[in-house]
């Protein structure tokens, strides 16, 4: 076990940002915490790194107590590295002077192999005496990294480090940060607000609502699981239908759900209103329409680079589902959908 959080609490005076987090990480396992605007995710890195005061809870490293509210080391004393969005490069030091800033303990010829070896691994040898204006946003990510990985940290702390990327060089800076955090064995923790940056980074996830885990688990378990709305809504890519029970049915606004069809659903009772999360790609148009079947206008046909996707609408309730091709509905036309092979699930 590498890093592990106990209990860990945070109030700002009577706002309470974090509830009682735990969690336990094993030696090279990389974690993304992701939530909404206000989740805590930042503020739970800080606390890790020693940048904002521990309130309640410990944090172990290698089963040795690294914080509590009583031993608060500053950051330059935990085995840790930090990256942050803005990479904060040393602006008056080389590229090379950057990647060796944390060596300084080490004799020079050493110190020097190791800058040589790390910039050649992410392809910026030739960069070794430029300086950080003068380099890309991608390039400036690739050297604040190494720089952080240089005097091999136990953990390796990582706040929206792609946000200030475009979006193709992004994915392929997070491909490059995930293979070089495996090469090297970082147990890892990273915060981002991106599901797909998530999904593609991370062993695990962590998922912070309003300061409170609401699910930690893998990506797939997470897809395929939602534990929680915003998961579900998030993640799972799951659109939300208010309904009712009906005898061993759900009525919705766009159609029936067998209530054996749903994961959750087998405590409800009849005319019990509830919310669900259903997969619009598991939702299909009727062919054998029935007489209780309920029709709805298409609004909007779009292209979502996968396949063709039709949108219908009731009230303030929207449901955007798969089309087998393009031509299967016209907008305005009137559709009866079929959710016989729905996915869906009971949100509590």
């Amino acid at each position: 076990m590498s890093i592990q959080l106990n209990a860990v609490s945070h109030h700002f005076g009577q706002l309470r940002v974090l509830a009682d987090i735990s969690l336990s990480l094993q030696d090279g396992e990389i974690l993304c915490v992701l939530g909404p605007s206000g989740s805590g995710k930042s503020t739970l890195l800080r606390i890790i790194a020693g940048l904002e005061p521990m309130q309640s809870g410990d944090i172990t490293l290698d089963s040795a107590l690294m914080a509590n509210s009583a031993h608060c080391p500053p950051p330059e004393q935990r085995p840790i590295g930090l990256v942050f969005q803005d990479h904060a490069l040393f602006p008056h030091l080389t590229v090379a002077q950057n990647v060796a800033f944390g060596l300084g303990r080490l004799a020079a010829t050493q110190r020097d192999q190791i800058v040589k070896q790390l910039l050649n691994r992410v392809g910026l040898a030739a960069l070794a005496q430029r300086y950080p204006h003068t380099l890309s946003g991608g390039q400036q990510q690739r050297i604040a990294l190494v720089r952080a990985l240089a005097p091999k940290p136990r953990v390796m702390l990582l706040d929206e480090p792609f946000a200030s990327v475009d979006t193709p060089l992004r994915r392929q800076l997070r491909q490059d940060a995930r293979q070089e955090l495996k090469q090297t064995g970082t147990t890892t923790i990273m915060v981002t607000h991106d599901p797909e940056e998530a999904m593609a980074m991370a062993d695990r996830i962590l998922v912070l609502v309003e300061g409170e885990a609401v699910q930690l688990d893998t990506p797939q378990a997470l897809w395929q699981q939602p534990a929680h709305r915003f998961v579900a809504e998030t993640i799972a890519g799951l659109q939300t239908l208010r309904g009712k029970v009906t005898g061993d049915h759900i009525a919705t606004a766009f159609g029936e759900l067998a209530i054996d069809a749903i994961r959750g659903a087998s405590a409800l009772t009849d005319g019990q209103a509830i919310t669900l999360g259903v997969r619009g790609s598991s939702v299909r148009i009727a062919h054998d329409v029935t007489e209780r079947a309920a029709y709805s206008a298409v609004e909007d046909i779009r292209f979502d680079g996968m396949h063709w996707t039709a949108l219908v609408r009731h009230e303030d309730q929207q449901l955007r589902f798969a089309l087998d091709h393009k031509s299967q509905v016209q907008t305005g036309s009137q559709v009866a959908l079929s959710f016989t092979d729905v996915e869906a699930v009971l949100y509590s």
